[in-house]
């Protein structure tokens, strides 16, 4: 793990060389009847690298002593007054010690987003495997068919509002993408700090369980952050 976190303060340092960047964290508390309750810690690092292009990493970390790692990038595709068409494709690592797994995850989706509203539809794959990986695999690695991805949210105001209150519907979050038919519910809302600081908060239920093996309750959630994105 040191050597992700020092690979991830290099991209930060990167990120900061950048004219238009963004970086978010929170805090978020975890209650599960499977797992108990849980803390962890969020990093999420933005860069718009072109007029139509961004980059992004996150990095999660756990009381349960679990940790995850996502890289992404977004192309805008077309532009209009009503909104914008974009593609997204995210490599998501989740890594267990506890339990000697780890998981490797990849979502390709096309999404839809106005002033208001977000939409994105898409398709994910995942495998997991022992830790240490092993040349020739063997019965523990576990490749899942394809998954269907979806996310469905909104918000009262536009971005640019000083506050907003919104919710959101979805199959994954930014560091575990859930099964079809095993859904993510939350409320959530930001208020503008100023000098390009924003205070965000979140509040929701998702699917119960571990790897992504759902027990017949859902678990609930709450994170409280920060965003800070530097104005020109």
């Amino acid at each position: 793990m040191k050597r992700i976190l020092l690979i991830l303060v290099l991209l930060l340092c990167a990120f900061a060389a950048r004219a238009q960047w963004m970086l978010q964290t929170y805090g978020e508390f975890d209650y599960t009847r499977t797992s108990g309750s849980s803390a962890s810690l969020a990093l999420n690092a933005d860069c718009q690298m072109a007029e139509n292009f961004n980059i992004g990493f996150g990095y999660q970390g756990t009381t349960l002593n679990r940790h995850a790692l996502n890289v992404q990038w977004r192309v805008s595709l077309l532009k209009a007054k009503s909104g914008m068409l974009y593609l997204e494709n995210r490599y998501l690592y989740r890594l267990f010690p506890s339990y000697n797994m780890q998981e490797f995850n990849a979502l390709l989706d096309l999404g839809w987003r106005n002033r208001h509203f977000n939409f994105q539809l898409g398709l994910s794959n995942r495998y997991t495997a022992p830790i240490p990986l092993r040349k020739n695999g063997g019965m523990d690695v576990t490749f899942e068919p394809m998954n269907v991805t979806f996310c469905v949210e909104g918000n009262l105001f536009d971005q640019e509002h000083p506050w907003n209150v919104g919710a959101r519907v979805s199959n994954y979050r930014d560091f575990v993408i859930e099964r079809f038919t095993l859904f993510f519910y939350s409320l959530n809302g930001y208020y503008n700090l100023g000098n390009g600081l924003r205070i965000t908060a979140e509040a929701g239920l998702h699917p119960s369980g571990v790897l992504n093996l759902s027990a017949q309750y859902n678990g609930w959630f709450g994170n409280v952050g920060l965003v800070w994105k530097p104005k020109n």
